[in-house]
């Protein structure tokens, strides 16, 4: 079994300024958590090998749509409401899991991004027609079909460049309705360098801006296979 946790975010700049000449008004925000998980057991894309074998763009961008709608859909956390500079969010005492899986995974992308908003932020219908519409969709699509080629796990490949290409356009898209971004992380880890005891805690992570702090922590074991006598 294999079990991923995050524990507590810190929040320094909730970036959410005073409404009156930045001095009066409550400084406090609504902010909202997506995480996106990546491993090399994953099974639930759309067929990359036909992404592969297909010459026809219409094919290749309804390949890709699909692969979106499934990465993103239950990826979104409910809304944080009334948070303040140098927020902690903890998540209770066992922490919360984010990804389980009866088997160990040999590779294990996170990616974490969280962001401000004024308003009730894009739902995961939104975050699709988003990604769509967005200009450098078609270019997107022709780029990846190289990427997978050259790749060992294409799917596993297919999921990660994805991933990274629905984040940029939802921080694209923050910035474009004036939701700030908070903080964005990117974490690459592989059973043999970082969990091959099945144990890793992490505290103090920093994101990529440096305004974000996370508490992860990792636990598996292998289980025994049942042995049956006469």
């Amino acid at each position: 079994m294999f079990y991923f946790r995050i524990n507590k975010i810190k929040i320094f700049d909730n970036k959410e300024g005073r409404k009156i000449l930045g001095l009066f008004g409550r400084d406090i925000a609504q902010v909202k958590l997506l995480s996106f998980i990546n491993t090399n057991l994953a099974g639930f894309l759309p067929d990359m090998e036909e992404l592969l074998l297909t010459n026809d763009s219409a094919k290749k961008k309804e390949i890709i749509k699909k692969a979106v709608e499934t990465i993103v859909s239950s990826r979104i956390f409910t809304p944080i409401e009334n948070v303040k500079d140098n927020h902690q969010m903890i998540f209770g005492d066992t922490g919360f899991v984010l990804f389980q899986s009866k088997e160990i995974p040999d590779h294990f992308d996170w990616q974490f991004i969280a962001y401000e908003s004024d308003s009730n932020i894009r739902d995961a219908a939104k975050i699709v027609t988003d990604i769509l519409a967005d200009k450098g969709f078609d270019s997107f699509t022709k780029s990846i079909s190289g990427l997978l080629k050259k790749s060992a796990n294409p799917a596993f490949t297919a999921t990660t460049e994805i991933t990274k290409y629905i984040i940029n356009v939802i921080a694209n898209a923050a910035r474009a309705n004036k939701d700030d971004l908070i903080g964005i992380l990117y974490m690459s880890l592989n059973r043999q360098e970082h969990f091959l005891h099945g144990e890793r805690k992490k505290d103090d992570v920093p994101d990529l801006t440096n305004n974000m702090l996370i508490d992860y922590s990792i636990f598996a074991y292998q289980e025994k296979q049942a042995r049956f006598t006469r």
